[in-house]
């Protein structure tokens, strides 16, 4: 005794089927002067749409409208549904009325001409409300756990990879989700999955959209980190399409089934992980079955392939803190030992021997080397940046890494030393960094005793801890097929400073293995494992096309979804690739549903899985 249970799909001999129909409601009052002309199913950015014209033909006599009391009557914002209806039992004693779509009008179309008047309406789904609400400003909470939204603040999620999310969820008009912290020590990191919750919850209004579970949205995000994501000024469907462009998701509006609650839901899907759907094309000679055959005609274009594709990620450049010692910087022949002469108070033309044991240079870019200066070859930064991928040339220094024990960078630490570099002491008076070289400037009225001394002496010396960047930046690779072999390989550069970034306290610093008790914990980054995993999983999900088709059904079909992938069975044409190709994946991208002559189009992507 078995208890398995076989289905069969009927033998259909009929060559031809009567045509679908559909109901149209307006404000959920059945509108009969309406004609549905097409519906279009797609993602971003154009989504989902729907083209009705009014029939006059549902009235006589004087009930005939006029044109001008239509557009009265069908004004924009009133929502449409357009419905399916079938039997809701076996015995058709009830019916169930399926939504095709759901949308709102959105504009009207009037066209006058010797042969009549003609009345076109479009109503979009709920996409064009998200990209009418404006993202911008911050909810922050307060000490007392009540929250404030200020205007005034950029939305921008972990800016230069520092976290600013509220450490936990507040609840808000029934709704829970994350928000922005305003205290820096005690924010935590965003991640994708309450970035998107957040902007649904903080920027739409409630009830008018279902919206996935959190649960379901930390499933498809894989509770990745989020990293400087800047949203500030953007619509909020542009938001929502920025976010999920970072970690492979994609987005769509579909009707819902229930009656009651909202009529559109929001879904976010990967690419590849919808449904399977049959497109079916009997071979050539067989008799013409409808249940055989649903490709009624097909245009495909290919593109040269196969094809390697390398995706190279650069972050931010490098930042290395260091104890630099410094170099005299002034022409020697101009010392003297006249104290006044060497101040701007005291000397008229001070300018001429400003630099005088005042300015204290790195020598990177070898400008001291030669005369008057001669103060040897220029800086070598290959034990700092460990490497030589650098070269000589104007840089400038940058405050330490180094923190004090409330998180605040040191700033630069300039040392002096008076016995030519036996000791060094930290240098209390007034000094410049220059912008345009690495180096310092005295800039006290006068320079102290103990220094112009040491100075006269030729003792004086400086060094300062300070960070410097490198001529690198942090990068990873990664590709999707062989290489260096006969397959071209086409690299894609993409640099994104802002969100990924390296800085170290190098052994040369002063500060390395510091175990002082007043000082805190340096601000040192390494993104490299995360920008290797973003670079990876850009590659999963950012095939290129390796074929695209543009099929009609032989009649008109009102399932087909977004996101559907595309299979054959074993006793069609593999026209789609399915069968002889297994490492590709072909998907509907855009639907478009003709009910004036009664058929739909698809548009199928191939890509490599």
């Amino acid at each position: 005794m078995s208890n398995r249970v076989d289905f069969f799909q009927s033998e259909q001999r009929q060559l031809s089927l009567p045509a679908a129909s559909v109901s149209i409601l307006l404000d959920g009052i059945l509108c009969p002067d309406l004609d549905p002309v097409e519906i279009v199913r797609s993602g971003w950015p154009e989504f989902g749409w729907a083209k009705l014209a009014y029939n006059p033909a549902a009235y006589t006599g004087t009930n005939v409208k006029a044109v001008e009391n239509v557009v009265h009557e069908f004004a924009t914002g009133k929502t449409v549904c357009i419905r399916q209806y079938n039997n809701a039992d076996l015995c058709g004693s009830a019916a169930f009325g399926l939504p095709i779509f759901i949308g709102q009008i959105e504009n009207i179309e009037t066209r006058r001409t010797p042969d009549g008047e003609k009345v076109e309406i479009v109503a979009r789904d709920f996409s064009v409300n998200l990209k009418r609400l404006s993202v911008n400003g911050q909810r922050l909470v307060k000490a007392d756990g009540s929250s404030i939204f200020l205007v005034g603040l950029d939305t921008v999620f972990n800016p230069d990879g520092k976290g600013n999310a509220n450490p936990t969820p507040i609840d808000l008009d029934g709704k829970s989700y994350t928000t922005f912290c305003g205290e820096p020590s005690q924010s935590r990191l965003w991640r994708y999955a309450e970035v998107i919750d957040h902007l649904l919850c903080e920027h739409l209004p409630a009830g008018q959209l279902k919206t996935p579970s959190f649960s379901r949205l930390q499933a498809l995000t894989e509770n990745q980190i989020v990293r400087d994501l800047d949203v500030t000024g953007l619509n909020l469907a542009e938001a929502l399409h920025r976010c999920c462009e970072r970690i492979g998701l994609k987005f769509k509006f579909i009707p819902r089934l229930e009656a009651t609650g909202q009529g559109q839901a929001i879904v976010f899907y990967r690419a590849g992980t919808g449904r399977v759907v049959e497109l079916n094309c009997q071979p050539a000679g067989q008799r013409l079955s409808i249940s055989k055959t649903n490709i009624a005609e097909i245009h495909s274009r290919k593109n040269f392939w196969p094809v390697a594709h390398k995706y190279i990620c650069q972050g931010d450049f490098k930042i290395y803190e260091a104890t630099f010692e410094l170099i005299k910087a002034w022409d020697s022949s101009l010392e003297d030992t006249d104290y006044d002469k060497l101040s701007p108070t005291t000397n008229p033309d001070f300018y001429q021997v400003k630099d005088v044991y005042r300015k204290w240079c790195l020598n990177e870019a070898g400008q001291y080397s030669g005369s008057p200066y001669n103060q040897g070859d220029a800086f070598d930064f290959s034990k700092i940046f460990q490497s030589n991928n650098f070269v000589q040339r104007h840089r400038r220094f940058h405050p330490i890494l180094t923190t004090d024990k409330l998180g605040r960078s040191l700033g630069y630490y300039l040392q002096v030393s008076y016995d030519n570099g036996q000791s060094w002491w930290q240098y209390l008076y007034a000094f410049n960094i220059l912008l345009d070289e690495c180096g310092v400037w005295l800039s006290s009225d006068q320079l102290d005793i103990e220094t112009w001394i040491a100075a006269l002496r030729g003792f004086l010396r400086f060094r300062i801890t300070a960070s410097v960047v490198s001529d690198e930046r942090l990068s990873a690779a990664v590709t999707d097929g062989p290489v260096n072999s006969t397959a071209p390989v086409v690299e894609h550069v993409m640099t994104l400073p802002r969100q990924f970034k390296y800085r170290k306290v190098s052994d040369q610093s002063t500060f390395a293995g510091a175990t002082d008790e007043t000082l805190g914990v340096p601000d040192e980054i390494d993104d490299s494992i995360a920008l290797y995993e973003f670079v990876r999983h850009t590659a999963e999900t950012s095939h290129e096309a390796i074929e695209t088709f543009d099929i009609q059904t032989p009649s008109l079909m009102l399932d087909y979804q977004v996101g559907d992938i595309v299979s054959t069975s074993p006793e069609s044409r593999d026209l789609l690739a399915c069968r002889s190709d297994n490492r590709s994946t072909s998907r509907i991208v855009r639907v478009q549903m003709d009910l004036e002559k009664q058929y739909t189009n698809l548009k199928i992507v191939r890509q490599r899985s």
